[in-house]
C-alpha cells in the first residue's frame, strides 16, 4: 500500500496543470543568469490564473475519492494568513494566500499603530483573487540600498495607500519598495510570486513611525548559510580553514566580509589580524573600514606588530 506521501506526489506528476510544467521548464531554461526571462515567465503564470482553478478542483476531487489524500503543496501559516505553497524552488516560489480579516484587525490592535516595514531584496508579484476589501499602504526607501555608502543615512517613508480590486496585478522591486496589509472587510485571496534571483544582498527593516532601519539580515540564501558555516567552524575551534575565512572576506558583500572577520578573529586572532589591517586600510565599505579601525584602535596595544598574542 502505498503511502499518502506517494500518492499525493504521484498525482502530481499526473495533474500538474500546462502552465506550470512550462514555467518549471523555462526556470530550468532560464537559470540563475537570465533574471529578464525568470521575471518574464512568473508574470506569465500569473497573469493567467485559470491553472489554479484546474488544480483545486482536482485536489477537491482526488480528497472525495480517497479520505487519507493529502495534496502536494506545503502549507505555512503567518500570524494573519495561511498559505499553501505551489512552486518552490531555488529560483521562485508561488503560493496562494488567504488573508483573515479579524486576525489581521487584532495584530493592528495588538501594534497600537506602530509596526516595522521589511524590504526583503526580492522582485514580489500579487494578483488578487478576491479583493475583499483589502487596502494596502505602500513604503519606499529613500536612499541607495547597496550603493557601498553604508546604511546609515537609509530612510523609509509611507508613499501612499489604496484599496485592491479582484483581479488586480501587482509587481513590487522590494529592494526598493514594500507594502503592508492594513486592513480588510473579508478574506482576501491572492496569488504571491517571488523570484529568489536577482536580489540584493541585505534584506532589511525599518520603523514604521521614524522610518530609520531597525536590522538587517543575508537576502541571499547563499549568503546566509554562508554565515551559518562560518560560524560553524568557529565553534568546532577548525583554526585550519584559515583559508576559507581569507577566501570569503575576498568575495563575499560587505556584511559577510565582518561576520567573516568577526568569526575569525574569535577563533584564531593570531592569524586574522594581517587581514583585519587589510581590511582597515583598503575595504571599499565606509563601515567595515571604520569598524576594523576600531577593533585595532581597541586592540593595537597588544597586536601592533600585527602578529597578536593568542586571545587568553
Amino acid at each position: 500500500m502505498r503511502s499518502s506521501n506517494t500518492a499525493a506526489r504521484s498525482f502530481s506528476e499526473r495533474n500538474e496543470p500546462e502552465p506550470i510544467r512550462l514555467f518549471r521548464s523555462r526556470l530550468a531554461q532560464f537559470g540563475e543568469s537570465d533574471v529578464d526571462g525568470l521575471k518574464q515567465a512568473l508574470w506569465a503564470l500569473l497573469s493567467d490564473v485559470r491553472w489554479l482553478t484546474s488544480y483545486t478542483a482536482d485536489w477537491i476531487a482526488a480528497a472525495r475519492r480517497d479520505p487519507l489524500f493529502t495534496p502536494s503543496y506545503r502549507a505555512a501559516t503567518g500570524p494573519f494568513h495561511s498559505s499553501a505553497i505551489v512552486i518552490e524552488h531555488r529560483l521562485a516560489t508561488v503560493s496562494v494566500n488567504a488573508i483573515n480579516p479579524d486576525a489581521l484587525r487584532q495584530r493592528k490592535r495588538m501594534n497600537g499603530g506602530r509596526g516595522s516595514i521589511f524590504f526583503p531584496g526580492r522582485q514580489s508579484y500579487l494578483r488578487f483573487l478576491t479583493s475583499g476589501g483589502l487596502r494596502m499602504s505602500y513604503w519606499e526607501i529613500d536612499g541607495e540600498p547597496d550603493c557601498g555608502e553604508g546604511d546609515a543615512a537609509l530612510r523609509c517613508c509611507c508613499i501612499g495607500s489604496d484599496s485592491v480590486s479582484t483581479n488586480q496585478p501587482m509587481a513590487f522591486d522590494m529592494a526598493r519598495r514594500s507594502y503592508v496589509f492594513e486592513g480588510a472587510s473579508e478574506s482576501a485571496i491572492f496569488l504571491h510570486g517571488e523570484l529568489r534571483a536577482g536580489g540584493i544582498s541585505l534584506a532589511r527593516e525599518f520603523d514604521a513611525v521614524t522610518g530609520r532601519l531597525i536590522g538587517s539580515s543575508a537576502g541571499s540564501e547563499t549568503w546566509s548559510r554562508v554565515q551559518m558555516m562560518l560560524s560553524f567552524l568557529r565553534s568546532v575551534d577548525r583554526r585550519d580553514a584559515a583559508d576559507v575565512f581569507r577566501a570569503t572576506i575576498a568575495e563575499a558583500p560587505f556584511f559577510v566580509r565582518w561576520h567573516a572577520m568577526r568569526e575569525w578573529l574569535a577563533l584564531d586572532p593570531r592569524s586574522a589580524w594581517p587581514v583585519l589591517i587589510e581590511m582597515a586600510d583598503d575595504d571599499p565599505h565606509p563601515e567595515i573600514g571604520a569598524s576594523a579601525r576600531a577593533v585595532i584602535a581597541r586592540h593595537g596595544a597588544a597586536y601592533g606588530d600585527g602578529k597578536p598574542a593568542a586571545c587568553p
